[in-house]
């Protein structure tokens, strides 16, 4: 507890009193909770901020970069090869789909972009000049990866608040994506046709409502969108996917990229974790992961094809 003192606020505690309530907090997850949100953290996080920020008309024609990462496709990896390309201040620190929490200005301050962030989030970066990169994996892959990755965390510190972390750990395979939490979580359900063809604050506002003509629209819209990105990989084609990729921004390919957050090799990054059987494919759990991937299945499938297709005008090109 006085090392959350330490690290979030800056500072020790000597108050008796004020430790003996802060013993009676039920987790660390909990006490990092209060003491993020308490006030005098939020006094010292806008201390740390600049401040000014250059007005965003001055930066509107700098090439700006954009990851759109979906969970567990192999996409850390990539980041950590195309951030290269920027200095540290250049890279825009947030990581989920919460730019809007950070003012036009602030976002002007940034050149490279990289996060679970939805087709929307776009709309919010204040440049004339916007370059799109995703990775795509084969749908029921990324889950079943995405189920053994929350199943290899533990139930206590930061974790021991994860719905998803905890039925993980409770349910087989074939029982946690047969909860319908999963159905609600855009991260779960169709993320590939949320992130590109709608967004995750309307999926969650609007989910009860939507209809079969919704998804059907939202469908062709994020073959749309899928199209117009600069670059698109796919993780089952990687090495290929980043020829192609740094081709399209003409940087240099990579003689070898490192792995990261490989689920397999998690517990060598934290002690904490641990490793976790693989998962067989039965009929059930197949059964179970088709409602939840039934559209991006297709969206993989076009993705598979824009890669192929682009891949033959590079070799068309070079010839």
């Amino acid at each position: 507890m006085l090392n959350g003192f330490r690290l979030i606020l800056g500072r020790e505690l000597d108050d008796q009193n004020v430790i003996d309530d802060y013993m009676r907090v039920s987790s660390v997850a909990e006490l990092r909770r209060i003491l993020l949100k308490s006030q005098e953290f939020e006094e010292k996080y806008k201390a740390m901020r600049p401040a000014e920020c250059e007005h965003p008309s001055l930066s509107m024609a700098r090439d700006t970069l954009v990851f759109i990462h979906l969970r567990k496709t192999g996409g850390t990896s990539l980041r950590a090869m195309l951030e290269q390309q920027f200095s540290a201040n250049r890279r825009c620190p947030i990581r989920e789909d919460h730019l809007h929490h950070l003012s036009v200005a602030e976002l002007g301050r940034y050149d490279f972009f990289a996060g679970h962030f939805d087709r929307t989030a776009l709309r919010l970066i204040p440049r004339s000049n916007i370059k799109t990169i995703a990775l795509f994996r084969e749908p029921r892959a990324r889950l079943i990866s995405l189920y053994r990755f929350l199943r290899s965390h533990p139930m206590r510190d930061e974790f021991d608040s994860d719905l998803f972390v905890r039925l993980a750990n409770e349910l087989s395979a074939e029982e946690f994506f047969e909860r319908p939490e999963m159905r609600t979580a855009s991260f779960m359900f169709n993320n590939y046709l949320l992130a590109f063809g709608s967004s995750y604050s309307l999926f969650a506002q609007n989910q009860a409502s939507l209809t079969q003509a919704d998804f059907s629209r939202a469908l062709e819209e994020a073959k749309q969108q899928i199209r117009s990105l600069t670059a698109l990989g796919i993780t089952e084609r990687f090495e290929q996917s980043v020829a192609l990729i740094c081709n399209s921004l003409s940087l240099p390919v990579p003689r070898l990229i490192e792995e990261r957050n490989v689920t397999d090799n998690l517990t060598e990054v934290d002690a904490r974790l641990r490793r976790v059987d693989a998962v067989a494919q039965t009929p059930r759990l197949l059964a179970a992961l088709e409602e939840l991937t039934v559209y991006d299945n297709e969206l993989y499938r076009f993705a598979v094809e824009e890669l192929e297709r682009r891949c033959t005008e590079s070799m068309a090109r070079i010839a």
